[in-house]
């Protein structure tokens, strides 16, 4: 089965910087100390990875692009 790849975003406006992103799908993101927000990791990323972050953002930030 073919993996299907998605270029994502997360929106810098509505992100507090909880960290939810990087707790659930580390391989696409990391947090900077220095802003308190997510960095994306991957310019493009499985589609059920990108889904499986933007369910768990408690504020929807997560984009599939």
């Amino acid at each position: 089965m073919e993996t299907i790849l998605t270029a994502y975003s997360v929106n810098p406006v509505c992100c507090n910087g909880c960290g939810a992103c990087a707790a659930m799908a580390p391989e696409l993101f990391a947090m900077d100390e220095a802003t308190e927000k997510p960095v994306l990791l991957l310019a493009e990323a499985p589609v059920d990875d990108v889904e499986r972050a933007m369910a768990f953002c408690p504020h929807d930030c997560i984009e599939a692009d």
